[in-house]
């Protein structure tokens, strides 16, 4: 694009001489040479000879006649230069007008471009959504000029059942993951409770060791028969001087079959009965534990050596059983977390 910027002044002053018509040159060339006509009629009137009065009546109506010329040239110069200054007014404002006519035309132009470009941009997301419907429109129509396909209102029957069995194994998995929590929770109880008593058959189990363990001891060292005339049973405590018998412990059994066989063992056989045989039940009494101080007690007063050595075996049996439990209630984490 052709720039059209402003002149210099002297560029603009050459260009105004150069565009002077004949008609604005002809009163400043009238004037040049009246004035050279006046300078060499005054010139004369001075160094001439004295003229007539005829011959100066005459150069009277001469002058009057100069005097007039030079007014009226004198006047067309004014009006031409009148007319020149009016012309550089009309030329300073159609400057004006030119620059601002450029810089609206410059706006416009820069928002033409904006415009072409957003509308290239469109015009680009239209070709491309015309593409993508034109190949929908080819899937679409193999779709549905296909002759294999059920019909619309089959298709939507099918949906919604589809959508109903959905629902339905959404149902039933939330009912299998409530089901198998508790279940689990079940699973949970009964290996603690398995636990516990594991736990106390063990415990049982080494009171029954612990009492067998002193009545040799007893029997070994000759103690002291206890009270009521009778020998205690297998695997139970001797009780001291001036205690208050126990009719199930302290009485003698009547029956001739259980008389080699400790009542104790018989309470913590877990094994299966004969047939015709009746299991018994163990009691409240046989099945909590005696406390270590009064068998510590007991075995002190049968023997301080031979508690010693008890004392240190049940504490190594402790220990050894406590690991085995340590281990197995792993394992069973282990496997209900599995």
């Amino acid at each position: 694009m052709a720039s059209w910027d402003l002149l210099d002044p002297e560029a603009e002053q050459g260009l105004h001489k150069t565009r002077l018509l004949s008609v604005e040159e002809r009163p400043f060339k009238r004037i040049t040479k009246r004035m050279t006509t006046v300078s060499s009629l005054v010139a004369n009137a001075i160094h001439g000879p004295q003229a007539s009065e005829s011959s100066q009546q005459q150069q009277q109506e001469n002058h009057d006649q100069l005097k007039d010329d030079i007014t009226f040239d004198f006047a067309a110069f004014d009006s031409s230069i009148v007319r020149l200054q009016f012309l550089h007014n009309a030329n300073a404002r159609e400057r004006a007008r030119y620059a601002a006519d450029q810089q609206r035309i410059l706006a416009e132009c820069q928002d033409v471009r904006v415009n072409n470009a957003q509308l290239r941009e469109h015009l680009e997301s239209a070709r491309a959504t015309l593409a993508q419907r034109k190949k929908f429109d080819e899937l679409a129509e193999k779709i549905t000029s296909n002759r294999l396909l059920k019909p619309r209102e089959d298709q939507i029957a099918n949906l919604a059942k589809l959508e109903e069995e959905c629902r339905e194994l959404e149902r039933e998995s939330q009912a299998y993951n409530i089901t198998w929590g508790e279940r689990r929770d079940q699973f949970n109880r009964i290996m603690d409770e398995g636990m516990l008593l594991r736990a106390q058959i063990r415990d049982e189990k080494e009171e029954v060791d612990r009492r067998e363990g002193m009545d040799e001891g007893n029997d070994s060292e000759g103690a002291p028969t206890p009270a009521r005339g009778h020998t205690p049973a297998r695997g139970q405590t001797p009780r001291p001087d001036g205690a208050t018998p126990r009719i199930e412990v302290d009485e003698p059994t009547k029956s001739v079959n259980d008389t080699d066989t400790p009542q104790a063992a018989t309470n913590t056989s877990f094994g299966t009965p004969a047939a015709g045989t009746s299991v018994a039940t163990p009691r409240p009494d046989s099945l909590r534990p005696t406390s270590r101080s009064a068998s510590r007690a007991a075995s002190r007063e049968v023997s301080p050596g031979r508690a010693e050595e008890e004392k240190k075996d049940v504490d190594m049996e402790r220990d050894e059983e406590g690991e085995e439990v340590g281990e197995v209630t792993g394992d069973d984490k282990m496997e209900v977390d599995n």
